[in-house]
């Protein structure tokens, strides 16, 4: 059955191909101002993400689940210029999202799609009205607000991690009992992937993901082709609007479930992997998708939320995504249901500000080469390398994670290590501040060390820290031998330490 536009931007079904739907949507506008580049798998590291010419992007991503719902266009300049003031390069959204009972409507009271005969979005009926004018509300429908969240990021240099529809609308409840809210099958997963991927084959800066904190297979229920459906539709949609190279597409899978490797890793339509948040899927999950073949990246699509876990409790989970091999990381907190009366208070988490700090100290003081060139190894650790499990970190018990909550002990005191292929260069993350033993017969020449604080991003020596990058020993003989390392402070929760030794 074929979808074709009628008068007012509405799709409505009728008996012509596929074609004629696409060719009636009004389209995503091609921008000569252009100020992000379009991401790819590397071709030097396929462990990585980076543009077209090599240049490797780590991506620093924030979770705003509900921000097309709930956001005004004010509100978006303010959350993207906060961002990219604390080196956060993209967020992460949804269009039609997780709130069912609401069904979509958005800010300026516009839906996304039609209804059915049952009450429900009808993702074969987008509304699209004719003209963009947000001062008309005759003109400014609920897929102009995407666009404008899009073309704005783009102007600031960052990316949108899309999910067409959150996974509810795929499998029904959490744990996969299917509900009458279930409204994708193969047919129309496909279409509507093709139609909003064809809307924003022109945008440079999306990264899509299919599904949302949902399993693929639930026992007997597999939905793994209605999800597989959605990628083909949007992977075609973007190239047969663009003519670029295959799209950035990924699954979002539910945490304590298989990660989207398990499901769909061999799948022509998934670029990279992604998981979800338990407090230790990062060193089980992010090794496993690094071990793979073939070869496809893989990061925290998904992290813990600060509010009910403490700044360090995300801190170390990020941190040991990072070096475990992860391209990239989500950071969330409470705003992730961007409440439209108190949200921008969440931008003043600690855990926040950390995240541009973690993306200071894996991206910006290394070059491209450095960046393209490191490999995560803990083989470089001698000895014991702590561990994480459980639930810790959390702040009280049914309290809210207020301010005078009490919190938890923590539950790590891993250890993590990446290092330079070419031995020139190591990173090593103390979650607990432990001293731990290196094997210097992995690294090269004669190298420097310095130890950097993830909570307030400087540099420790001679007993004070400092902004400068300044190293608290030099001439460190590798090539034989170990050495031991021995981390500011007391160990024990919060003391969390890097050690970079570098030539």
């Amino acid at each position: 059955m074929g979808i074709c536009r009628r008068v007012g931007g509405v799709l409505n079904r009728c008996g012509l191909v596929l074609l004629c739907w696409m060719v009636f949507s009004q389209a995503f506008p091609a921008s000569d101002n252009n100020h992000v580049k379009p991401l790819r798998v590397s071709r030097q590291n396929p462990h990585l993400l980076a543009t077209e010419n090599e240049s490797p992007v780590f991506l620093n991503s924030f979770t705003v689940w509900k921000l097309l719902r709930n956001g005004s266009r004010e509100d978006v300049e303010y959350l993207l210029t906060d961002l990219k003031r604390k080196k956060l390069n993209a967020i992460s959204t949804i269009a039609l999202d997780l709130e069912l009972e609401e069904l979509g409507k958005n800010y300026y009271g516009d839906y996304a799609f039609q209804f059915n005969e049952a009450g429900l979005p009808d993702p074969l009926q987008p509304i699209v009205t004719p003209g963009n004018d947000p001062q008309s509300p005759e003109e400014y429908d609920f897929w102009d607000h995407l666009d404008f969240v899009i073309a704005k990021a783009n102007e600031m240099g960052m990316y949108v991690v899309l999910h067409p529809a959150w996974g509810d609308w795929f499998t029904g409840e959490y744990n996969g009992k299917p509900n009458r809210f279930i409204i994708f099958n193969e047919e129309n997963a496909y279409k509507y992937g093709f139609w909003i991927g064809r809307r924003y084959s022109e945008a440079r800066n999306i990264v899509w993901m299919v599904g949302g904190d949902r399993s693929a297979v639930y026992g007997k229920l597999d939905y793994r082709s209605v999800f597989s459906a959605m990628g083909r539709g949007i992977a075609d949609g973007v190239k047969g609007g663009a003519g670029e190279k295959d799209p950035l597409i990924s699954f979002h899978p539910r945490k304590w479930a298989p990660n989207s490797s398990e499901w769909f890793h061999d799948e022509p339509w998934l670029s990279f992997n992604s998981i979800q948040d338990t407090p230790y899927d990062q060193v089980t999950s992010v090794p496993n998708d690094y071990g793979l073949s073939p070869v496809k990246p893989t990061w925290l699509c998904e992290g813990r939320y600060e509010g009910p876990i403490t700044d360090w409790g995300v801190r170390y989970q990020a941190w040991q995504t990072v070096l475990s091999g992860g391209f990239g990381h989500t950071y969330g907190s409470d705003a992730w249901q961007f409440p439209r009366d108190n949200w921008r208070q969440y931008l003043d988490l600690p855990g926040l500000t950390q995240m541009g700090y973690l993306y200071y100290a894996v991206r910006e003081i290394w070059s491209d080469k450095q960046f393209l060139g490191r490999t995560p190894d803990q083989g470089l650790i001698l000895g014991d390398q702590g561990e994480t499990v459980g639930d810790g970190n959390t702040r009280g018990d049914g309290d809210g994670g207020g301010a005078s909550a009490s919190r938890k002990d923590g539950r790590s005191d891993r250890i993590t290590a990446m290092r330079g292929n070419d031995g020139s260069w190591a990173m090593v993350y103390t979650a607990a501040g432990k001293e731990f033993r290196l094997d210097l017969g992995k690294l090269k020449g004669r190298l420097k060390a310095y130890w950097f604080n993830p909570a307030t991003g400087k540099w420790w020596v001679d007993g004070v820290e400092t902004a400068d990058m300044r190293p608290f020993q030099k001439g460190i003989k590798a090539g034989k031998g170990d050495m031991t390392f021995d981390p500011p402070g007391n160990p024990g929760n919060e003391n969390d330490w890097v050690l970079i030794l570098r030539r």
